[in-house]
């Protein structure tokens, strides 16, 4: 076997394409759901080509940011109207994400080839810490404010897919306040950027992080025309070197079950009007989900015991 990371020939050890430092965060999502094959099944989503340096020395460093930086800030849920000073490390924050991704790339049998040995070079080297230019990443809090409680879908709470739909505009194109008649977008193309590769949306439980990445060419110019395009159209942050920004909530009710949805600000906010004319996040009504919640959390700790991972 010739290994993904380091190309050299090699025994294949098993990587998980989400860290498992990370799955043990929810041991009560023992269950993988894998779309795109139509399957669910009870162990983890692995990939067998990369070699055990690489594996164990190499990469490795890269799941115990991850670990480190879910568990402080996401493992709990947040309300609608929260938000977290996050504070980061950029180019891990890469990382982090153009490994998972690669991961899937290859599990996928997908095309990797802008996975290059500089960016190879960039994930298997502790010490590069200067992020890449041509990758973007942006993050928002993935909070519930549809009817629907989240275990009506099961644990869902580590997802990713590639190639979101970026929408150009907003899914709802009018409400009628006086009747309640909402008319829905009869075309809405998907949002056009320059020399975008590909993409990827993950979510772990409250956060959702938007990965892009862009053709090694592209110019500052077209560099900074898409990053104002994401900044001004969609209700997410764009990280930075920098590292501490304040992220706020990036779903609305039609979006947050369906991560792959990636919805404008003012369609969010129309969204957030028809969940205040319905009445569905009335304190009410939270205080009511809540109960639910309570109950099922200890549905979910003894699941945990029931299949230890």
């Amino acid at each position: 076997m010739i290994c993904a990371y380091c190309g050299q020939e090699a025994k294949g050890t098993r990587e998980h394409i989400i860290s498992c430092a990370i799955l043990d965060l929810f041991p009560e999502c023992f269950a993988t759901i894998d779309s795109i094959r139509g399957k669910v099944h009870l162990g983890d989503p692995m990939i067998k080509d990369v070699c055990a340096n690489c594996n164990n020395n190499k990469i490795s460093y890269i799941d115990s940011y991850a670990k480190a930086l879910i568990t402080k800030y996401f493992v709990q849920k947040y309300e609608k109207n929260d938000t977290v000073d996050f504070e980061y490390n950029y180019a891990m924050i890469q990382k982090m994400l153009l490994k998972y991704a690669f991961n899937d790339l290859r599990s996928q049998k997908d095309d990797s080839s802008f996975f290059t040995e500089d960016i190879l070079n960039f994930l298997m080297n502790k010490d590069i810490a200067t992020p890449l230019r041509n990758i973007t990443v942006l993050a928002g809090l993935a909070i519930n404010t549809s009817p629907a409680p989240d275990f009506i879908f099961g644990n869902n709470k580590i997802k990713w897919c590639k190639n979101p739909a970026f929408l150009s505009n907003s899914i709802i194109e009018n409400i009628n306040y006086e009747t309640g008649e909402i008319k829905l977008r009869s075309e809405n193309p998907r949002q056009d950027f320059i020399k975008l590769s590909f993409s990827y949306v993950f979510r772990f439980n409250s956060v959702q992080f938007l990965l892009l990445c862009w053709d090694s060419d592209i110019s500052d110019d077209d560099l900074q025309s898409n990053n104002i395009i994401l900044q001004h159209q969609y209700p997410y942050t764009i990280l930075n070197i920098n590292g501490n920004d304040n992220l706020s909530r990036c779903t609305s009710e039609s979006t947050y079950h369906s991560e792959m949805l990636i919805d404008v600000s003012w369609g969010q906010g129309i969204f957030d009007d028809i969940t205040w004319m319905r009445g569905t996040y009335s304190n009410e009504s939270q205080q009511y989900l809540k109960k639910i919640e309570e109950r099922w959390k200890a549905e979910e700790d003894d699941l945990a015991k029931k299949y230890p991972r």
